[in-house]
């Protein structure tokens, strides 16, 4: 369905709204998928900015700005993938996964489980 590094936009029962996610594959959550928020603001310790155009896949953002939250891990499996729209818009390049990969290594908001599985899945981009 989606791969490691794939940009994904679905309904967010989180946020409530569609929303941009940046996908990680299959971690230790079995069947589930992995994700990554992708926001167009930032404001939170675990956020990487970059400018807008850096993340294939992603509309225009009002700020100027894109940014990959990695304060929360989204996991979700394919029937709830489907049932709220899921859809490819784009994929990240090896570059970018070796520069979000440097910022997960160095951010304090993961736990180190956390940090192992989003660091190599990254890594898995451009190894």
């Amino acid at each position: 369905m989606f791969k490691t590094g794939d940009v994904v936009r679905f309904f967010s029962p989180t946020a409530g709204k569609e929303k941009f996610h940046l996908c990680l594959g299959h971690g230790d959550s079995g069947p589930l998928f992995a994700f990554l928020y992708l926001n167009s603001g930032s404001g939170y310790r675990g956020d990487c900015v970059l400018e807008d155009g850096q993340i294939p896949g992603l509309p225009k953002s009002p700020t100027g700005e894109s940014v990959v939250s990695f304060s929360l891990i989204i996991r979700m499996g394919e029937d709830r993938l489907k049932k709220f729209g899921a859809e490819k818009t784009g994929e990240v390049d090896a570059h970018l996964a070796g520069e979000l990969a440097a910022f997960a290594e160095s951010t304090a908001v993961l736990t180190r489980a956390e940090k192992a599985f989003v660091v190599g899945a990254l890594r898995s981009l451009f190894s």
